[in-house]
């Protein structure tokens, strides 16, 4: 895995400016108090945090695996400022650019109580987010994966709507504290093991650790993962999370960037390649009973914002199952699976937001309203989040069955179907309840004097909606570019952890290579 500086492509540190000038825009904001001052200056640094993605995009190089853009500063102690981007990083950052500047402009639409604050902290958030997709130092990660926490409970605890959202905030950072110390004592065993703290990327792929270590650290960082992610049976905190906390806030970047499926592909399978082939059967099932589990919770839910949570929860289960294969179809499907749900997930909590802004609930244990707009934004981002064929989500649930099936595990596959079917089960009876359905349970696809007409989306939430839509069959209709862009990585990536290693061989992977 060679290097390429930024120089090469960029006169400046562009992955340090991409972390920096959030980090400012958030100090800048609690200093302000005029409230069109704090959209217009927000607005403006978003856009202009979103332009500096596609400038990353643009100029990244496609098929190879080589880590770009990159940044490095000794720091101190073990720890280095190491910053690059490869195909499996590169894409989170404009998802969270494209997040945050929609969660701008929709905290503008609803006019968010104390707005300087509210998107200080969203700022903030972004600007770990954007840390810790960059960061190549184990250690360094670690850092910016801890200060995702104290934005996230501020968010959940000031500006949650429902009332026990302290206690969900509490909740919230109490497991994940729990995730953040599995992770760090995992990469302690990984240093002491290999006698020296190699915290960087490339130190931990040359690292010499005995299998028993391996295992060792490769519990407890998957452990500290499935936490943050997260996954069937620690997934305890979301639900709790997404129904008390901000509508929108705080829950479209618990789903929008999903850290911890993130940080199995970059830290845990190239770094500890035999533990991961050991274990790959054990992820697997628990990938499985995430599907199951996550999607039949989600068909008995009357709550969007529950439902969602539940439908998160099954599809990281097809993330756990894609990883599990080791191979390069598996590999990919896992990193679209994540991307997709990233996508659709918050674009559904957008329409959460929506409904609660016109009816004060997301429930539908009341008479229906009809707003054809709103109802088309919803199904459309659902369809997404099944993988239906034209959307983002059919080449991500696709590759997943093909890895799956590679890595001869048929049942997995079949695992990942039913959980699409699953899918289509919940959301579009939710769909039929919610925007179909008169208030005696029969269709009525027209305002009745039982269903009155629902204000429908306004100019700010049709272009919310308008950016999210145009995403999801952007790259369902033009998949190719997508799949340019991780495929070196990928490639590389299963190449060298698909073939189980011999045991005699562990302790010196350069001789491997």
């Amino acid at each position: 895995m060679g290097e390429i500086a930024f120089r090469t492509a960029v006169p400046f540190p562009l992955l340090g400016v991409l972390v920096a000038l959030p980090l400012l825009l958030s100090a800048v904001l609690r200093k302000m108090s005029d409230s069109r001052r704090v959209y217009a200056v927000s607005l403006t640094g978003g856009a202009i945090e979103l332009g500096l993605t596609v400038l990353l995009l643009a100029r990244f190089q496609r098929g190879t695996s080589d880590l770009q853009f990159v940044e490095r500063v000794p720091l101190f102690g073990g720890l280095a400022y190491h910053v690059g981007v490869d195909g499996v990083s590169v894409l989170f950052l404009p998802l969270t650019a494209l997040l945050t500047l929609l969660v701008t402009l929709y905290a503008q639409e609803v006019a968010k109580e104390r707005p300087a604050r509210y998107l200080s902290a969203i700022f903030a958030l972004e600007a770990v987010l954007m840390g810790a997709f960059v960061s190549l130092d184990l250690l360094l990660f670690w850092v910016f994966s801890s200060l995702e926490l104290l934005p996230g409970f501020w968010l959940v605890r000031d500006w949650g709507t429902g009332s026990g959202r302290v206690a969900a905030a509490r909740r919230y950072a109490a497991l994940n504290m729990m995730g953040v110390l599995l992770l760090l004592a995992g990469a302690l065993v990984i240093g002491r093991s290999a006698g020296a703290p190699p915290f960087t990327l490339t130190s931990l792929l040359a690292a010499d650790v005995p299998p028993k270590a391996q295992a060792l650290a490769f519990w407890l960082m998957m452990l500290g993962f499935a936490v943050r992610i997260p996954i069937f049976p620690f997934h305890g905190w979301l639900p709790k999370v997404l129904e008390e906390g901000p509508v929108v806030g705080v829950s479209v970047f618990l789903v929008g960037a999903k850290l911890g499926a993130y940080g199995i592909l970059r830290f845990v399978i190239p770094v500890l390649p035999e533990a991961a082939h050991r274990y790959s059967g054990t992820i697997a099932i628990f990938g499985v009973v995430g599907i199951v589990y996550g999607g039949l919770l989600a068909l008995v839910q009357t709550n969007l914002r529950r439902l969602v949570a539940f439908a998160c929860l099954a599809h990281m289960g097809s993330v756990l199952v894609g990883l599990s294969s080791l191979n390069f179809e598996g590999l990919t499907g896992a990193l679209l699976v994540t991307l997709n749900v990233g996508l659709s997930a918050a674009g559904l909590y957008f329409v959460a937001g929506f409904l609660h802004r016109r009816l004060g609930s997301t429930e539908v244990d009341r008479p229906t309203h009809y707003a054809p707009i709103l109802a088309l934004t919803f199904l459309l981002v659902g369809l997404s989040t099944i993988g239906m064929p034209g959307t983002s989500g059919f080449e991500a649930e696709h590759l997943v069955v093909v890895g799956a099936l590679g890595a001869h595990r048929s049942a997995m596959a079949i695992a990942v179907g039913a959980g699409s079917l699953l899918g289509a089960a919940y959301l579009l009876r939710y769909f039929q309840r919610a925007f179909l359905a008169a208030a005696g349970g029969a269709l009525a696809p027209t305002a009745t004097p039982m269903r009155p007409r629902l204000p429908d989306l306004r100019v700010r939430e049709i272009i919310i909606a308008g950016a999210v839509a145009a995403v999801i069959v952007g790259l369902g209709l033009f998949s190719h570019p997508l799949l340019d862009v991780v495929g070196g990585s990928l490639r590389a990536m299963s190449e060298e952890v698909e073939t189980p290693r011999a045991p005699a061989r562990v302790g010196s992977r350069n001789e491997a290579r």
